[in-house]
């Protein structure tokens, strides 16, 4: 068990969770909620978002802006706006 919860705590695993899950939701929403399907460019920004994560991350390690958090929170609020905008 304490190999999990130290698996689940890596910012790179935290990152590819919520990005995941995202993805889903906007899938889902573009299939059930909305009239018309989101394009792939709009499908692909909380991807693209996670890959700056990690590119930079590596590089830019001790800067505040990194936190896993920030990043996280940048992701769903994304998916939140992609959504609202077809809304």
């Amino acid at each position: 068990m304490k190999k999990l919860k130290d698996f689940i705590k890596s910012p790179h695993i935290q990152i590819a969770l919520v990005t995941g899950i995202c993805i889903i939701i906007i899938a889902w929403f573009s299939k059930r909620i909305l009239t018309a399907p989101i394009s792939y460019v709009q499908t692909a920004i909380p991807p693209f978002l996670m890959a700056l994560y990690e590119g930079f991350s590596v590089r830019f390690k001790d800067k505040k802006i990194f936190t896993t958090w920030y990043w996280i929170a940048a992701i769903i609020l994304s998916t939140l706006l992609i959504i609202a905008i077809h809304m």
